[in-house]
């Protein structure tokens, strides 16, 4: 099972450190540049999921607050069977949520985090 909300950078930086499982989709709009982010959590080990059809396919899940993980899971599975993906350290996560923090008063910057729970 899942639960999803959105989170501004600064809660998400509080949860983080005590889930185990988890998958964040991460979007802003800024003057220049269109910044799309999809990072899976497991255990202590981040992942940059770089397959975008992860984006098209967790679309579906947006209006649902909670659902079968099996609505989430087969994608990010899929890009990480590909290798469509890179190991990212979680401070480089971390700095990257400070800097959205800062930035979220003038862009328009959408998180949407799922937490996988059985």
């Amino acid at each position: 099972m899942f639960y999803q909300q959105a989170l501004k950078p600064d809660q998400l930086a509080q949860i983080l450190p005590h889930v185990s499982e988890c998958f964040i989709t991460i979007e802003g709009h800024f003057i220049n540049k269109e910044y799309r982010v999809a990072v899976y959590k497991y255990d202590h080990e981040y992942f940059l999921l770089t397959d975008h059809r992860v984006f098209r396919e967790i679309s579906r899940t947006r209006s649902h607050q909670e659902g079968d993980e099996n609505l989430v899971l087969p994608y990010i599975e899929e890009a990480l069977e590909e290798n469509k993906y890179h190991l990212i350290d979680k401070s480089y996560l971390f700095l990257e949520l400070g800097t959205l923090s800062k930035m979220a008063a003038k862009n328009a910057i959408d998180i949407h985090y799922y937490e996988f729970i059985d």
